[in-house]
């Protein structure tokens, strides 16, 4: 978080702020995995997961299904974009 913070003083300088904001704004996501899970439901059940599997890599969102016999659990793609997709379209595309 490179946002200006207050000081217990008020006397905190704030030179330098389009800077840092420039400097925060150059950085982007190389690899990134995450389970997906309805909010406020403490991490389960898992419907899924969110991953960027390198630099150049699309974003890929996975719904997981279990296998029958109890054989375990699959992650089927679901949406693939080059931009993060948001929670409504990863839910639009697990309820299909």
């Amino acid at each position: 978080d490179l946002t200006d913070k207050i000081s217990a003083a008020g006397q905190q300088s704030v030179r330098g702020r389009s800077e840092r904001m420039a400097f925060e704004q150059s950085f982007s996501t190389i690899y990134q995995f995450q389970c997906t899970y309805v909010s406020g439901t403490s991490y389960f059940p898992i419907l899924g997961a969110l991953a960027k599997f390198g630099p150049t890599e699309p974003w890929i969102s996975y719904q997981r299904r279990d296998r029958v016999n109890n054989g375990g659990e699959v992650y089927i793609p679901v949406v693939m974009d080059e931009e993060i997709p948001d929670s409504e379209i990863i839910m639009k595309a697990m309820s299909l």
